[in-house]
């Protein structure tokens, strides 16, 4: 239907028959719907479980695939056969039970928001956990061999609420009166590149949530290598929350306030993040002295790395906004820029090979097309 609806859009001006005639051919769509929604079974919270090979024959779920899993399918991707499907089902089932023991109202949340998990299963060690608004109440979920034989289901759970807090926060953004501006002027610390204010706010909001069962999780830890390896984890990931909330921060306050009328739990994330930062700062306090100077130099080399990725972004003409960032100057060469961030003094050279992400570069290969002028602007 997102697709229809651009289509529509592009062609107002004068209908063009193989566009439009493109998605208005009812067995298609229904083919379509069909593999999308062909449900192999059922949690017993209700959700269904859909083979993530299915909807990968559908015409307009492969592009869907592609964006929120770049590496699906590949050659050698192995296929998710019964036996799996069950050790999924039971894993799965093991995650949610977990979530309902630790967190009563993010289980609440969860099961009311998501009605479909697309899986599958992967040889490699990774996973993968992703969603899109295109594709509202769901999520697709890849998880690895290792993690199955392992029965992580802390790690799967705390990785559901990551996404079920993606799921809700964009069916808010989708539904409410007012919307958030859609120009890339924040770098994110979590991916290191030029964001929208959605993207910053989609981050805070989730990894909190994340982060605050995982921390839950280490009182079931027994193995205490491995709550030590969890908790040092914790504190990493949460590192990037310290400038992430500030410009989080920035970006609510310059929505103004009668938007954030139309935007209350928008207004509130910064709040949830600083609490759970918070609670961050007390793990950090009980770990050992040596681990907790490591961990301290880490949250430093997080603020310089933002640092010089704000440099980096100044030396190619683009105005991040990132409040802990100071006075700076680029030199007349335009190749080295000084930059004040967080109290610290940086001077960072231009890096010739500096790679914008791929949704920036999407993005701007998209306004290049159809608006020069505009991507200039940016």
């Amino acid at each position: 239907m997102g697709a229809l609806a651009r289509s529509l859009e592009w062609q107002a001006a004068r209908p063009d028959v193989q566009v439009v005639g493109r998605y208005l051919q009812p067995d298609l769509i229904a083919s379509d719907l069909e593999l999308e929604r062909q449900t192999a079974c059922r949690l017993s919270c209700g959700i269904g479980l859909v083979h993530i090979e299915s909807p990968a024959r559908s015409r307009i779920m492969q592009a869907l695939l592609r964006r929120c899993m770049p590496d699906y399918p590949r050659p050698g991707y192995s296929i998710t056969d019964d036996a799996e499907l069950d050790r999924l089902a039971d894993h799965l089932e093991k995650a949610f039970a977990l979530i309902a023991d630790l967190d009563e109202y993010g289980h609440q949340r969860l099961i009311a928001g998501l009605h479909t998990l697309y899986v599958g299963v992967r040889r490699e060690p990774q996973c993968s956990f992703s969603s899109s608004n295109e594709l509202p109440g769901s999520a697709l979920i890849v998880l690895s061999r290792e993690r199955l034989r392992a029965g992580d289901h802390a790690a799967t759970a705390a990785q559901l609420l990551h996404e079920a807090g993606n799921i809700l926060l964009g069916f808010y953004t989708t539904s409410a009166a007012a919307s958030l501006p859609g120009e890339f002027q924040y770098v994110s610390p979590y991916k290191k590149d030029l964001q929208t204010l959605e993207s910053i706010l989609h981050t805070a909001y989730t990894i909190p949530w994340e982060c605050a069962l995982r921390m839950a999780c280490l009182s079931t830890e027994a193995d205490p290598q491995r709550r030590a390896r969890k908790a040092a984890f914790i504190i990493a990931y949460a590192a990037r929350q310290v400038p992430l909330i500030d410009i989080a921060r920035k970006g609510i306050e310059r929505l103004g306030g009668d938007v954030l009328l139309d935007l209350p739990d928008i207004a509130a994330i910064p709040s949830w993040s600083n609490r759970i930062l918070f609670l961050v700062g007390q793990l950090l306090a009980e770990e050992p002295i040596a681990h907790r100077q490591a961990h301290l130099a880490e949250r430093q080399r997080v603020l310089d790395r933002q640092a010089w990725d704000i440099g980096q972004m100044l030396l190619r003409g683009k105005e991040p906004i990132d409040p802990r960032m100071g006075r700076r100057e680029i030199d007349h060469s335009g190749d080295n820029v000084s930059l004040w961030y967080d109290g610290k003094f940086h001077v960072i050279v231009k890096t010739p090979d500096y790679a914008m992400g791929e949704d920036y570069g999407h993005y701007a290969a998209t306004i290049r097309g159809v608006a020069p002028s505009e991507m200039e602007a940016m």
